[in-house]
């Protein structure tokens, strides 16, 4: 017993048949799509549902196209807006960087200046420093030297001091030189060079202690007030200061004094140590005067 096949559609384009009628007798087959039919001119390419499929299709493929570009242009447009806040955080990150360039160039500068009047400053107090220290030394030398000078000044004025206490003479320092004094009323007789008896005893006193003395000459020097001079032996007081030096020198050198330590000079008027304006002051300027100096071997040696 053979199945029964469930009845076939119709062709495409056939109407189907109707109940109680035969079917039609089957009628040559369909043309071939975009086949040409003898004489019935030309058909169109495609059907009108193919048709119809194509434009959906075209459409959606259309609309879907639109839609990727829609969804792309978004896209692009957030991506641009990021991009345009970004550069906006860049712009103000560079302008930030470029104003800590300026201010590291600035402090740079700043340091630079201050770095150079740092050395300046340094160097000025490295002179400054250099020229204290050797102010000191000045000072440290010229301390000792006061000091030996002190010392040697109480020695001698205690050599001296009978002849002090007796009112013959005195010891002092002037314009840094220590000096031993003896007024010309113990030595002379009023404008005479003439050495007294007294003043010859007196002098012979004073070379025992000069001898003793190391390392130093002495100048013997002459001084006057400045009231002129009244005899024939001197022409002028100048002549009797040096007079009375010399007469001096000869004395100290019969005494013991060694001749290359003694330098005679006579200064006249023209150094005294008070007011010609009274006695009192003219009795002091008229004076011999015994200055010791170092002695010139003491010297650095200038020839040879």
């Amino acid at each position: 017993m053979s199945e029964r096949r469930p009845p076939q559609p119709p062709p495409l384009g056939v109407p189907p048949p109707t109940v109680g009628q035969p079917p039609p007798a089957p009628g040559p087959p369909p043309p071939r799509v975009g086949a040409a039919t003898k004489g019935a001119g030309r058909r169109p390419l495609l059907s009108p549902l193919l048709t119809a499929v194509l434009l959906a299709l075209a459409a959606g493929a259309t609309g879907f196209y639109a839609v990727t570009l829609i969804t792309k242009t978004r896209a692009a447009e957030k991506e641009l807006a990021a991009a345009r806040s970004e550069m906006v955080v860049v712009r103000s990150e560079r302008r930030a960087a470029l104003g800590q360039i300026q201010a590291l160039r600035g402090e740079g500068k700043q340091r630079a200046l201050a770095l150079d009047n740092a050395e300046k400053k340094t160097a000025a107090l490295e002179a400054r420093l250099a020229a204290t220290e050797a102010r000191l030394e000045e000072l440290e030398d010229e301390r000792q030297a006061i000091g030996e000078r002190l010392e040697e000044f109480e020695r001698v004025s205690q050599q001296f001091r009978r002849m002090i206490d007796s009112g013959r003479l005195q010891v002092h320092f002037r314009r840094g030189r220590m000096i031993v004094e003896l007024p010309a009323r113990v030595l002379f007789a009023s404008g005479s060079a003439q050495v007294s008896d007294k003043g010859v005893e007196a002098l012979r006193e004073v070379a025992k202690i000069l001898a003793e003395i190391a390392n130093k000459r002495f100048i013997v020097a002459g001084h006057t007030d400045n009231v002129p001079v009244k005899n024939e032996d001197f022409g002028s007081n100048w002549e009797l200061s040096a007079a009375r030096a010399v007469r001096v020198t000869e004395v100290l050198v019969g005494a013991g004094v060694a001749p290359s330590r003694l330098v005679a000079a006579g200064f006249g008027p023209h150094d005294p140590v008070a007011s010609n304006r009274d006695k009192k002051g003219r009795h002091r300027n008229r004076r011999i005067e015994i200055i010791l100096e170092p002695q010139l071997r003491e010297l650095p040696e200038l020839e040879r």
